[in-house]
């Protein structure tokens, strides 16, 4: 079906929804969360029958507003809103939600079990550990012995928040030593990849697969990775060629490999012509201004990407290519 046809069909399939706008929360990316939120209300109020905001945290007034919607549209960021747990409660409550269900999201939340499962299935990733089996830094691995620069990260928080750039392995000893012994399991150690970060968004219309343009971000002088605050208006550039294609087959492969529904984005840094992932993000930052609509761009404006994505997930499939 042609693009223009599928979007008349999206627009029709959403005047006719009752939807819950799920944000807030209480993860450090609460903040990222609510201005998303501000940001969607006038969209979704012109194109759905009726839009309720709702927190989590609120819990009877979730309770009371899941039970009455067509659909939850999920803008919780971090831990609470894309580890699982929301998804899991709305699936015993029977109601649809976006993005992916309680494992994928489990496994894209978490940067230790998604790293070493792309690993095991022959995906290029970063060498790394949780600090938890890093003792003596004599007896570390190669990889990071080898490594002059060094990033410490939480594997269960998004969006960059946490992460240290380390310089060489005296710096991180350091930095792992005043880690509590209780809280290391939440950190892992790897070796700093540079290159320019990219990311590619996916998401799926019926049968049919949707995948953005492969778009990487030069890091500006006197930045040393992609952080938080450079992932709003970010300056881009479309990936092109066969490193394009790679990275286009591959989120198609993680997308089917990790059983994803709904919007996906998968995060990598474009070193040598070749990517090297880091994560997958379930919950992807919707905000007009974010990196994932950045993915469709030169096929949707952002008021027509968020219709189709968020209308290919609404049950019972009125929405047919």
């Amino acid at each position: 079906m042609q693009d223009s046809k599928l979007l008349s069909a999206a627009r029709e399939v959403l005047s006719k929804s009752d939807l819950v706008l799920l944000a807030g929360g209480s993860s450090t990316e609460r903040g990222g969360s609510l201005e998303t939120k501000n940001a969607l209300l006038p969209y979704l109020q012109k194109l759905c029958r009726s839009v309720e905001v709702v927190d989590p945290d609120e819990v009877d007034h979730l309770l009371s507003a899941v039970r009455q919607c067509d659909f939850v549209l999920n803008v919780v960021y971090g831990a609470g809103g894309e580890d699982g747990r929301i998804q899991g409660f709305l699936d015993t409550l029977r109601v649809p939600y976006s993005g992916p269900s309680v494992l994928a999201s489990a496994i894209g939340m978490n940067k230790e079990v998604f790293v070493a499962l792309l690993r095991a299935w022959g995906y290029p990733v970063p060498y790394g550990r949780l600090v938890t089996t890093l003792e003596d830094p004599r007896t570390w691995p190669g990889e990071l012995q080898q490594s002059k620069v060094l990033v410490l990260k939480p594997i269960d928080e998004g969006s960059s928040l946490g992460i240290k750039m380390l310089d060489g392995q005296a710096a991180s000893a350091e930095a792992i030593s005043q880690i509590e012994p209780c809280d290391r399991s939440r950190w892992r150690l790897e070796e700093f990849i540079e290159g320019a970060s990219g990311t590619v968004g996916i998401f799926q219309v019926g049968p049919e697969f949707v995948i953005g343009d492969a778009v990487v971000f030069d890091i500006p002088d006197g930045r040393r990775f992609f952080d938080d605050q450079l992932k709003i208006r970010p300056k881009s550039r479309i990936l092109h060629g066969p490193a394009a294609e790679r990275v286009r087959n591959d989120a198609l492969m993680l997308y089917k490999q990790l059983n994803c529904k709904g919007l996906v984005r998968l995060d990598f840094i474009y070193r040598d012509s070749a990517p090297v992932y880091l994560e997958a993000n379930t919950i992807p930052g919707l905000h007009p201004d974010s990196t994932a609509p950045l993915s469709f761009l030169s096929r949707f404006s952002f008021e027509d990407f968020l219709t189709l994505s968020t209308a290919a997930q609404i049950p019972p499939g009125q929405l047919m290519v």
